[in-house]
């Protein structure tokens, strides 16, 4: 909160967490250029012999997110040049490398216009085509006097024009362009001699090009910087209404009642709707953002269907939060899931994997136990696994090994619970928020994959009814 209001950048994917989790980074990140600044900072008062960086490279690789300890390493240092990182269990998160020596000399600083813009409250939510050839004038949010007293280490390093200015890029990047859907990759600085007062900086858009990156040029009190900057792809948006209704044979689910557990995002949502457009009555749950799940609600009760809601955590004892309804329904989908792209040290991490377990194994058996003492008489659900269980991309060992797990607890339930139907299936790669990327990327319909399932569990319990 204080440096987005030292900086201005009010990003909702470091401000909000509700937001944020509909971005790759799925929870609130931290501000790359206050990770800069603090590093910095540390070099400044560890170690006052340094001063005059002539020229900075900076690459953010990693996110930083909230509640992390992040540590500084100097790790190459000489009279000329100084290489140094911040790290995360061992990762490296952003890396600097310095020159040190005379400054270059200073070029014309950017004047002040007469009339400054306004500074924005929202970020700006741009296309491709509204970024380009994009260029103007940003003030500074605060002071320079006040980025020094807040990062006294990197004003030494730096000077307060300039990490003031670095500070305002944050606001550049995040609020004006690329705006909502941006992340900051990296930046080239040349210090120049001769900074003056001018508290802002002009910028121009250079380059964009298809796979999103969008790259900048600022001038600022001296220095000039180039920017490496990407315009992710903006949240995925599920089918409305009107569109899965075209999809739905008129009553085909009207004598079915569900628990969509994580219905207020992605394949949940998406189910609730199908659901609801057969005829169906569905409560779809939701561990955090009563917005989002309320939203839902009513765009499907306002086209005549029947949905409610449920404040339901997976992490937390089942049978508690259960007893808000009156009856449990004989069908439940699980689509509950924790952040499944985030930041990992090695090959293996055992919290990340016990992250995972908590809600694909310890979560459901919570749920099936409890719903079997509520509806004796049984019910079926649906646990969606994932085709990552046998091609593993990089990095998602721990979240393969949990939908693993998760497979093996739902075919024993299957044996031994008797009353208890799973349907489960490897789903491929669809459109979702947890899918998102940074450029397009290839996944399938997921109306077309979740359509069938909901069918066929429609037809489990119709089958048990016969049976019976």
């Amino acid at each position: 909160m204080r440096f987005a209001a030292l900086s201005g950048d009010f990003n909702p994917m470091h401000m909000d967490p509700i937001a944020a989790r509909r971005t790759p980074a799925g929870a609130p990140v931290v501000h790359g250029i206050h990770t800069l600044l603090w590093l910095l900072d540390n070099i400044g008062a560890q170690h006052p012999d340094i001063d005059n960086i002539a020229s900075l490279k900076v690459r953010f690789r990693k996110m930083v997110y909230l509640g992390d300890r992040v540590d500084a390493y100097i790790t190459q240092r000489s009279s000329t040049t100084l290489h140094a990182q911040a790290r995360v269990d061992d990762v490296e998160v952003l890396g600097i490398i310095a020159s040190l020596g005379s400054l270059a000399a200073p070029t014309r600083a950017p004047s002040e216009p007469t009339a400054q813009p306004a500074r924005q409250s929202a970020a700006s939510d741009l296309s491709l085509q509204d970024i380009e050839g994009r260029s103007g004038y940003v003030a500074f949010a605060t002071e320079p006097a006040e980025l020094q007293h807040a990062f006294p280490g990197a004003a030494h390093l730096l000077g307060a024009q300039r990490i003031a200015a670095l500070a305002c890029s944050s606001y550049l990047v995040g609020m004006v362009v690329p705006g909502l859907h941006s992340i900051y990759v990296g930046l080239d600085l040349k210090a120049t001699a001769g900074a003056t007062a001018a508290n802002g900086l002009q910028f121009a858009v250079t380059a964009v090009n298809r796979f999103r990156r969008v790259q900048l040029e600022i001038s600022a009190p001296g220095l000039s910087c180039s920017l490496e900057t990407f315009s992710r792809m903006p949240p995925v948006a599920q089918l409305s209404m009107k569109a899965v209704t075209e999809l739905v044979r008129p009553g085909e689910f009207k004598d079915s009642t569900a628990l969509v557990v994580g219905g207020s995002r992605g394949l949940g949502e998406l189910t609730a709707k199908l659901i609801a457009a057969g005829g169906g009555r569905v409560i779809i749950t939701y561990a955090s953002g009563s917005a989002d799940a309320n939203n839902i609600a009513a765009q499907i009760n306002d086209v005549g269907g029947a949905c409610s809601v449920l404040a339901y955590d997976v992490r937390k004892p089942a049978e508690p939060q259960l007893e808000a309804l009156k009856e449990l329904p004989p069908h439940i989908y699980y689509f509950a899931t924790p952040t499944i792209s985030k930041r990992k040290s090695g090959v293996f991490t055992p919290k990340r994997f016990e992250e995972f377990n908590d809600f694909y194994v310890y979560g459901f058996k919570r749920l099936v136990e409890a719903g079997l003492r509520r509806r004796p008489e049984g019910f079926a659900v649906f646990y969606p696994s994932t085709v990552y269980v046998q091609e593993r991309p990089a990095e998602m060992t721990e979240y393969a090994m949990s939908k693993a797990a998760g497979e093996i607890l739902c075919a024993d339930i299957g044996q031994y619970l008797r009353n208890v139907r799973i349907v489960s299936e490897r789903l491929p790669r669809v459109a979702t928020d947890q899918t998102a990327s940074v450029i397009p990327a290839e996944g399938a319909s997921a109306a077309s994959i979740m359509l069938p399932i909901v069918r066929k569990m429609h037809s489990a319990i119709r089958t048990e009814s016969t049976d019976s």
